[in-house]
Protein backbone atom coordinates (compact mmCIF):
# COMPACT_ATOMS: atom_id res chain seq x y z
CA UNK A 1 0.00 0.00 0.00
CA UNK A 2 2.54 2.54 0.70
CA UNK A 3 4.57 2.12 -2.55
CA UNK A 4 0.67 2.80 -4.04
CA UNK A 5 0.35 5.40 -2.68
CA UNK A 6 3.81 7.17 -3.13
CA UNK A 7 3.36 6.26 -6.95
CA UNK A 8 0.12 8.35 -6.63
CA UNK A 9 1.48 11.01 -5.34
CA UNK A 10 4.61 10.92 -7.70
CA UNK A 11 1.69 10.89 -10.23
CA UNK A 12 0.05 14.08 -8.68
CA UNK A 13 2.74 15.96 -8.45
CA UNK A 14 4.13 15.46 -12.02
CA UNK A 15 0.89 16.82 -13.31
CA UNK A 16 0.90 19.22 -11.26
CA UNK A 17 4.07 20.76 -12.67
CA UNK A 18 3.07 19.97 -16.05
CA UNK A 19 -0.24 21.40 -16.02
CA UNK A 20 1.43 24.53 -14.12
CA UNK A 21 4.22 24.44 -17.39
CA UNK A 22 1.69 24.52 -20.01
CA UNK A 23 -1.09 27.26 -18.57
CA UNK A 24 2.48 29.65 -18.13
CA UNK A 25 3.78 28.65 -21.01
CA UNK A 26 0.48 29.93 -22.63
CA UNK A 27 0.35 33.38 -20.92
CA UNK A 28 4.08 33.44 -21.98
CA UNK A 29 2.86 33.09 -25.47
CA UNK A 30 -0.24 35.40 -25.18
CA UNK A 31 2.26 38.25 -23.52
CA UNK A 32 4.78 37.78 -26.39
CA UNK A 33 1.91 38.45 -28.77
CA UNK A 34 0.90 41.99 -27.56
CA UNK A 35 5.06 42.42 -26.60
CA UNK A 36 5.75 41.89 -30.30
CA UNK A 37 2.47 43.97 -31.64
CA UNK A 38 4.00 46.83 -29.33
CA UNK A 39 7.67 46.32 -30.10
CA UNK A 40 5.94 46.92 -34.06
CA UNK A 41 4.11 49.95 -33.33
CA UNK A 42 7.52 51.65 -31.00
CA UNK A 43 9.16 51.01 -34.12
CA UNK A 44 6.35 52.43 -36.24
CA UNK A 45 6.64 55.72 -34.62
CA UNK A 46 10.29 56.06 -35.22
CA UNK A 47 9.41 56.57 -38.64
CA UNK A 48 6.59 58.95 -38.37
CA UNK A 49 8.64 62.36 -38.41
CA UNK A 50 6.30 65.09 -37.43
CA UNK A 51 3.20 64.62 -35.67
CA UNK A 52 0.98 67.94 -34.96
CA UNK A 53 -2.00 66.98 -33.11
CA UNK A 54 0.94 64.39 -30.49
CA UNK A 55 -1.79 61.85 -31.44
CA UNK A 56 1.53 59.13 -30.69
CA UNK A 57 2.61 60.89 -27.63
CA UNK A 58 1.66 57.85 -25.22
CA UNK A 59 2.92 55.11 -27.55
CA UNK A 60 6.03 54.57 -25.27
CA UNK A 61 7.43 52.09 -23.10
CA UNK A 62 5.36 53.26 -19.61
CA UNK A 63 2.16 52.76 -20.92
CA UNK A 64 0.22 49.48 -21.80
CA UNK A 65 -0.06 48.92 -25.26
CA UNK A 66 -3.87 48.50 -25.47
CA UNK A 67 -4.09 52.13 -24.06
CA UNK A 68 -2.03 53.43 -27.03
CA UNK A 69 -3.97 56.48 -28.97
CA UNK A 70 -5.79 54.68 -31.98
CA UNK A 71 -5.33 51.59 -31.14
CA UNK A 72 -8.00 48.49 -29.88
CA UNK A 73 -7.09 45.04 -28.61
CA UNK A 74 -9.15 41.83 -28.00
CA UNK A 75 -8.39 41.43 -24.65
CA UNK A 76 -8.88 37.46 -25.08
CA UNK A 77 -6.79 36.82 -27.71
CA UNK A 78 -4.31 38.99 -26.46
CA UNK A 79 -3.83 40.91 -30.09
CA UNK A 80 -4.32 44.51 -31.28
CA UNK A 81 -7.25 43.96 -33.78
CA UNK A 82 -7.56 47.76 -34.57
CA UNK A 83 -5.50 50.67 -36.02
CA UNK A 84 -7.19 53.88 -36.32
CA UNK A 85 -5.19 57.01 -37.06
CA UNK A 86 -7.81 58.80 -38.84
CA UNK A 87 -7.47 62.93 -38.78
CA UNK A 88 -4.22 62.79 -37.44
CA UNK A 89 -1.96 64.46 -39.76
CA UNK A 90 1.10 62.14 -39.25
CA UNK A 91 3.84 62.33 -42.05
CA UNK A 92 6.54 59.48 -42.53
CA UNK A 93 6.90 56.48 -44.51
CA UNK A 94 3.96 53.80 -44.55
CA UNK A 95 6.65 51.34 -43.16
CA UNK A 96 6.08 47.51 -43.67
CA UNK A 97 6.89 47.12 -40.02
CA UNK A 98 2.65 47.23 -39.80
CA UNK A 99 2.61 43.72 -41.61
CA UNK A 100 4.05 42.35 -38.10
CA UNK A 101 0.72 43.27 -36.42
CA UNK A 102 -0.72 39.69 -37.67
CA UNK A 103 -4.25 40.07 -35.44
CA UNK A 104 -5.42 43.19 -37.29
CA UNK A 105 -8.61 42.94 -38.52
CA UNK A 106 -8.98 46.84 -38.87
CA UNK A 107 -6.15 49.17 -40.32
CA UNK A 108 -7.27 52.77 -40.77
CA UNK A 109 -4.91 55.83 -41.75
CA UNK A 110 -7.11 57.91 -43.31
CA UNK A 111 -6.52 61.58 -43.79
CA UNK A 112 -2.42 61.56 -43.07
CA UNK A 113 0.39 62.44 -45.03
CA UNK A 114 2.09 59.12 -45.21
CA UNK A 115 3.96 58.76 -48.45
CA UNK A 116 6.28 55.67 -50.43
CA UNK A 117 4.36 52.32 -51.76
CA UNK A 118 1.57 50.53 -50.06
CA UNK A 119 3.91 47.61 -48.69
CA UNK A 120 3.49 44.28 -49.82
CA UNK A 121 4.34 43.08 -46.57
CA UNK A 122 0.32 43.84 -45.88
CA UNK A 123 -0.57 41.12 -47.18
CA UNK A 124 0.97 39.09 -43.61
CA UNK A 125 -2.08 40.35 -42.23
CA UNK A 126 -4.25 37.73 -42.82
CA UNK A 127 -7.16 38.19 -40.34
CA UNK A 128 -7.50 42.44 -42.24
CA UNK A 129 -11.08 43.18 -43.13
CA UNK A 130 -10.62 46.62 -43.93
CA UNK A 131 -8.22 48.63 -45.12
CA UNK A 132 -8.60 52.55 -45.45
CA UNK A 133 -5.60 54.86 -46.85
CA UNK A 134 -7.53 57.16 -48.31
CA UNK A 135 -6.27 60.88 -48.45
CA UNK A 136 -2.50 60.66 -48.34
CA UNK A 137 0.63 60.69 -50.50
CA UNK A 138 0.88 57.28 -51.34
CA UNK A 139 2.92 56.41 -54.24
CA UNK A 140 3.33 53.48 -56.72
CA UNK A 141 0.98 50.61 -57.73
CA UNK A 142 -1.67 48.39 -55.74
CA UNK A 143 0.39 45.33 -54.52
CA UNK A 144 -0.60 42.37 -55.76
CA UNK A 145 0.07 40.24 -52.52
CA UNK A 146 -3.61 42.27 -51.27
CA UNK A 147 -4.93 39.00 -53.06
CA UNK A 148 -3.94 36.99 -50.61
CA UNK A 149 -6.03 39.15 -48.06
CA UNK A 150 -9.49 36.95 -48.61
CA UNK A 151 -11.19 38.61 -45.77
CA UNK A 152 -11.03 41.77 -47.03
CA UNK A 153 -14.60 43.84 -47.31
CA UNK A 154 -13.06 47.24 -47.21
CA UNK A 155 -10.32 48.30 -49.54
CA UNK A 156 -10.11 52.26 -49.97
CA UNK A 157 -7.59 54.24 -51.01
CA UNK A 158 -8.49 57.56 -52.33
CA UNK A 159 -7.12 60.72 -53.23
CA UNK A 160 -3.47 59.70 -53.36
CA UNK A 161 -0.92 59.43 -56.16
CA UNK A 162 -1.32 55.51 -56.93
CA UNK A 163 -0.62 54.36 -60.99
CA UNK A 164 -0.22 51.58 -62.85
CA UNK A 165 -2.77 49.52 -63.35
CA UNK A 166 -5.10 46.92 -61.10
CA UNK A 167 -3.51 43.69 -61.05
CA UNK A 168 -6.49 41.11 -61.49
CA UNK A 169 -5.35 39.25 -59.31
CA UNK A 170 -6.84 41.61 -56.08
CA UNK A 171 -10.24 40.16 -57.76
CA UNK A 172 -9.38 36.68 -57.80
CA UNK A 173 -10.03 35.83 -54.21
CA UNK A 174 -12.22 38.87 -53.08
CA UNK A 175 -15.06 36.03 -51.79
CA UNK A 176 -15.82 39.12 -49.05
CA UNK A 177 -14.61 41.76 -50.76
CA UNK A 178 -18.03 44.91 -50.30
CA UNK A 179 -16.33 47.90 -51.27
CA UNK A 180 -13.66 49.08 -53.22
CA UNK A 181 -13.18 52.78 -53.70
CA UNK A 182 -9.15 53.37 -55.13
CA UNK A 183 -10.92 57.11 -56.97
CA UNK A 184 -8.83 60.27 -57.39
CA UNK A 185 -5.83 58.45 -58.56
CA UNK A 186 -3.68 57.83 -61.65
CA UNK A 187 -4.39 54.43 -61.92
CA UNK A 188 -4.52 53.19 -66.12
CA UNK A 189 -5.35 50.21 -67.74
CA UNK A 190 -8.46 48.57 -68.26
CA UNK A 191 -10.72 47.23 -65.06
CA UNK A 192 -9.75 43.70 -64.74
CA UNK A 193 -12.76 41.38 -66.01
CA UNK A 194 -11.98 39.33 -62.68
CA UNK A 195 -13.82 42.40 -61.01
CA UNK A 196 -16.83 40.00 -61.69
CA UNK A 197 -15.72 37.31 -59.09
CA UNK A 198 -16.41 39.64 -56.35
CA UNK A 199 -19.72 38.24 -55.36
CA UNK A 200 -20.55 40.66 -52.23
CA UNK A 201 -19.06 43.53 -53.99
CA UNK A 202 -21.90 46.38 -53.07
CA UNK A 203 -20.25 49.60 -54.27
CA UNK A 204 -17.37 49.96 -56.78
CA UNK A 205 -15.81 53.69 -57.14
CA UNK A 206 -12.96 54.51 -59.71
CA UNK A 207 -13.37 57.77 -61.11
CA UNK A 208 -10.82 59.86 -61.47
CA UNK A 209 -8.35 57.68 -62.70
CA UNK A 210 -7.32 57.22 -66.09
CA UNK A 211 -9.03 53.75 -67.14
CA UNK A 212 -9.55 52.59 -70.85
CA UNK A 213 -11.20 49.73 -72.43
CA UNK A 214 -14.79 48.63 -72.18
CA UNK A 215 -16.27 48.37 -68.45
CA UNK A 216 -16.39 44.95 -68.08
CA UNK A 217 -19.30 42.21 -68.87
CA UNK A 218 -18.51 40.52 -66.13
CA UNK A 219 -20.10 43.50 -63.85
CA UNK A 220 -23.76 41.97 -64.26
CA UNK A 221 -22.42 38.67 -62.61
CA UNK A 222 -21.75 40.55 -59.04
CA UNK A 223 -23.83 40.15 -56.34
CA UNK A 224 -27.56 41.42 -56.97
CA UNK A 225 -26.53 43.78 -53.70
CA UNK A 226 -24.58 45.52 -56.20
CA UNK A 227 -26.23 49.40 -55.98
CA UNK A 228 -23.28 51.47 -57.18
CA UNK A 229 -20.46 52.20 -59.54
CA UNK A 230 -18.61 55.03 -60.24
CA UNK A 231 -16.33 55.30 -63.09
CA UNK A 232 -16.56 59.11 -64.41
CA UNK A 233 -13.43 61.07 -65.48
CA UNK A 234 -11.76 58.21 -66.95
CA UNK A 235 -11.05 56.98 -70.42
CA UNK A 236 -13.72 53.94 -71.05
CA UNK A 237 -15.05 53.53 -74.35
CA UNK A 238 -17.15 51.12 -75.70
CA UNK A 239 -20.93 50.23 -75.07
CA UNK A 240 -22.67 49.63 -71.38
CA UNK A 241 -22.48 46.07 -70.88
CA UNK A 242 -25.83 44.34 -72.05
CA UNK A 243 -28.47 43.57 -69.21
CA UNK A 244 -26.89 45.12 -66.56
CA UNK A 245 -29.72 47.35 -65.61
CA UNK A 246 -31.91 43.79 -65.51
CA UNK A 247 -29.27 41.91 -64.01
CA UNK A 248 -28.46 44.11 -61.10
CA UNK A 249 -31.68 45.37 -59.54
CA UNK A 250 -30.41 47.41 -56.95
CA UNK A 251 -28.07 49.62 -59.09
CA UNK A 252 -29.25 53.07 -58.27
CA UNK A 253 -25.99 54.51 -59.07
CA UNK A 254 -24.38 54.37 -62.16
CA UNK A 255 -22.04 57.08 -63.30
CA UNK A 256 -20.67 57.20 -66.54
CA UNK A 257 -19.80 60.88 -67.34
CA UNK A 258 -16.82 62.22 -69.16
CA UNK A 259 -15.85 58.98 -70.80
CA UNK A 260 -15.83 57.93 -74.47
CA UNK A 261 -18.44 55.74 -74.26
Amino acid sequence: MAFVRTVLLLLLQHLVLTSGFAVSGHHRHLHHSLLTDKAALLAFRKTVVHDPYFRLANWNEAVEVCNFTGVTCDRHHHRIVKLNLNNSELTGPLSPIISNLTGLRVLSLVQNHFFGIIPPELSSLRHLRSLQLDMNNLQGSLPESLSLLSNLTVITATNNNLKGELPPSLFSNCTSLGNVDLSYNFLTGKIPDEIGNCACLWTINLYNNQFTGQLPVSLTNISIELYNIDVEYNHLSGELPANIIGKLPQLSFLHLSYNHM
